[in-house]
C-alpha cells in the first residue's frame, strides 16, 4: 500500500487515496478507498478520474540542423481534425497500421481546441476488444448489457489531452510543453504519442517543402546536404517520486538478474531441459549517486562473463529480496528515472453527476482541471 496525497479534492479536506499493489507514488493499481482527514470514510465515486502529467519534448528524424516547435504539432492536428480526416488504424500500441482490417480498431481526434496558451485535443478510441458496459441492479439481481445493432458500432473510450503553448525555459525541461493527459484504459501515453506521430508524418509527407533542412555532418570532410526530414514527439512523464531519491533513502535494497531461456520446445523421447532459469541478486547500501547504480550492474555482469546477461531484465527489490511493489522488471538498457510508474497523477475536480467512459466532445471540468494542474508550479518541482 502507499499514500498518495492530492490537494485540494475537496473544498475544506484533504483526501488521501489508498492505491493497491504501488509504492512511491507509482499509479498502475486502481484507488479503491478514500478516506478524508476531516472524518470518516467514502468509495470511490463513479464520476472521479485522474490526470498524469507530463512534457512534450518535439525533435526530428533523421538528424538534421532544425528546430522543431510545438506549432508542428499543431498544425498536423489542425489540418486533418479540419478535413474530417484525423483518424488512425490501430495495431497493439500503433497507430497508423496498414497491415489491419479492422477499420473499428482506431483512434481519432474527436474535439480540438486552439486558443491563447493552449492546445486542447480530445481523442476518442472504438477498441473492439473492450468489454461491453453493463448495468447491475443488486437489489433486484438484475444485468443489463449495453449493446449496439448498428454496424461498426464497437465500445468506445475517449482522453482529454491539454497541452500548453508556453516552452519551459530553463532547468533539463527546457524547450519542453507541459501536458495534461486523462488516465483513460485503453488509451495510454505511447498510443497517444505513436497517433500524434503518425499525423505529422502524413503532414510533413503532404507539405515536404516545409521540412527540409541541411543533414548534421559526422565529421568536416562530409559534404553538405539537404535532406527532408519527418517531425517526432516525445512524451516525458513528470516525476511523482524517483527511482534516484529511492536509491539514495534507502528505499530500494538491491537488485535481481533474471535470464530465462528456452533450450527446447515440443515433446522428446527423453528428459531434456526446456527452461533454465538463472538469477542472481545483489543487495546494496543506499546511495547518493545514482550514476553509479548502472556502473555496478554493468560490473557485476561483467563478473560473471561466462554468461550471456544482456537479454537480462532487471528488478529493484527490498532489503527482503521482494519486488518493490510494481512486478514489471525493466530492460537494463533503458534504466531509467523517466518511467511511467513515476509518473505524477493528480485528481479531476469539479466532475459533478455521473461521468462517461467516452465523449464526443469536450468535457469542460476535465478541461479546466487540465488547465489548473498544468498552472499549478507545485506539480512541477
Amino acid at each position: 500500500m502507499t499514500f498518495t496525497i492530492c490537494t485540494p479534492p475537496l473544498a475544506s479536506s484533504t483526501t488521501i487515496f489508498l492505491e493497491g499493489r504501488v509504492r512511491y507514488g507509482l499509479s498502475y493499481s486502481t484507488p479503491a478507498t478514500i478516506l478524508d482527514l476531516n472524518g470518516g470514510t467514502r468509495g470511490m465515486k463513479m464520476g472521479e478520474k485522474f490526470l498524469q502529467l507530463m512534457k512534450v519534448g518535439m525533435g526530428r528524424y533523421p538528424a538534421v540542423n532544425a528546430e522543431v516547435y510545438l506549432d508542428t504539432l499543431i498544425e498536423s492536428c489542425k489540418y486533418f481534425y479540419g478535413k474530417d480526416d484525423a483518424i488512425a488504424l490501430i495495431v497493439g500500441t500503433s497507430a497508423g497500421a496498414k497491415d489491419t482490417q479492422d477499420e473499428s480498431n482506431a483512434i481519432y481526434i474527436s474535439d480540438l481546441k486552439d486558443e491563447q496558451g493552449y492546445i486542447s485535443l480530445l481523442l476518442v478510441r472504438g477498441d473492439p476488444g473492450r468489454g461491453l458496459p453493463s448495468f447491475v441492479n443488486p437489489k433486484s439481481r438484475t444485468v443489463k448489457t449495453i449493446t449496439s445493432d448498428e454496424p461498426g458500432d464497437v465500445p468506445g473510450a475517449s482522453s482529454h489531452i491539454v497541452i500548453s503553448k508556453q516552452a519551459i525555459a530553463t532547468g533539463k525541461d527546457q524547450g519542453r510543453y507541459r501536458m495534461a493527459m486523462e488516465r483513460t484504459r485503453g488509451i495510454g501515453r505511447a498510443l497517444a504519442k505513436s497517433f500524434l506521430s503518425n499525423l505529422m508524418e502524413r503532414y510533413s509527407k503532404e507539405y515536404p517543402e516545409k521540412f527540409v533542412a541541411e543533414k548534421k555532418r559526422r565529421g568536416a570532410k562530409e559534404k553538405p546536404e539537404n535532406i527532408e526530414y519527418r517531425p517526432t514527439v516525445v512524451f516525458n512523464p513528470q516525476q511523482n517520486a524517483s527511482l534516484k531519491k529511492d536509491l539514495e533513502e534507502g528505499r530500494i535494497g538491491g537488485f535481481k538478474l533474471v535470464r530465462g531461456k528456452k533450450e527446447f520446445q515440443g515433446e522428446a523421447d527423453e528428459p531434456k531441459i526446456q527452461r533454465l532459469d538463472l538469477q542472481l541478486t545483489a543487495r546494496i547500501i543506499p546511495t547518493a549517486d545514482f550514476g553509479k547504480v548502472r556502473t555496478l550492474i554493468d560490473h557485476v555482469r561483467q563478473s560473471f562473463d561466462g554468461i550471456d546477461f544482456e537479454a537480462l531484465n532487471l528488478e529493484l527489490v527490498d532489503e527482503q529480496g521482494q519486488p518493490t511493489g510494481n512486478i514489471r522488471a525493466m530492460a537494463i538498457d533503458q534504466l531509467e528515472e523517466a518511467d511511467m510508474r513515476y509518473c505524477k497523477t493528480v485528481a479531476i475536480t469539479g466532475l459533478v453527476g455521473t461521468v462517461s467512459e467516452c465523449y464526443a466532445a469536450f468535457n469542460e471540468p476535465v478541461v479546466k482541471a487540465a488547465k489548473e494542474a498544468i498552472h499549478s508550479e507545485k506539480h512541477w518541482k
